[in-house]
């Protein structure tokens, strides 16, 4: 089948094959959440400006890999019409970059949609966790609790004002938010 294939059209085909499945692939982890993002945390002391972006760019790999995907194939179709070689060309390039910019608005929206996974800890008051690691008595030292904040399980610090101290596995009440950073509790009693 590919012998009887002209030049032009195996081109065409040569492109609109592998792009396609990349793009697809692509989409796929996009829409599972494995969009290939990394994420690094470093502590460093210094002084920036950043003039922030909108996220929006045309020359990304998703977005030649559309325009790659689309060029393919509607040469392919163009060429299977019996349309003019040249006029093949520009149009095909035409519907690519179209598609480009589909692309390009569509993973934008998508990436919209994303819920921000920060913490705001006090969203924990008052709620009930179990001590993971055992908390001191009289805010002697920190403890952990697993706690559900935010639709997540999180293990955060704790510590305790009773006079005795927390043993793990104990349900506890979150009565207050220390620092930003660590949860005051206490423990809970079923009515």
């Amino acid at each position: 089948m590919l012998e009887q294939l002209l030049g032009l059209e195996k081109f065409y085909l040569y492109v609109a094959v592998p792009a396609s499945i990349i793009l697809i692939i692509q989409t796929v982890l996009t829409l599972v959440g494995a969009s290939g993002e990394i994420d690094v945390d470093f502590d460093a002391d210094g002084d920036t400006d950043v003039i922030g972006g909108s996220g929006l760019s045309l020359f990304t790999i998703r977005n030649l890999i559309a325009f790659f995907t689309f060029f393919g194939w509607s040469g392919l179709w163009l060429l299977s019409s019996g349309v003019n070689k040249l006029f093949t060309v520009v149009m095909s390039f035409f519907i690519g970059v179209v598609f480009m910019g589909i692309s390009m608005g569509t993973f934008y929206l998508i990436s919209k949609m994303q819920r921000s996974g920060t913490l705001n800890i006090k969203n924990a008051q008052s709620h009930i966790g179990e001590v993971y690691i055992r908390i001191p008595a009289n805010r002697e030292a920190t403890g952990k609790v697993l706690i559900k904040v935010q639709g997540a399980l999180r293990e955060l610090e704790a510590v305790t004002d009773d006079v005795d101290g927390i043993k793990t596995g104990t349900q506890v009440k979150v009565v207050d938010i220390l620092d930003n950073s660590k949860l005051v509790v206490t423990k809970f009693y079923f009515d």
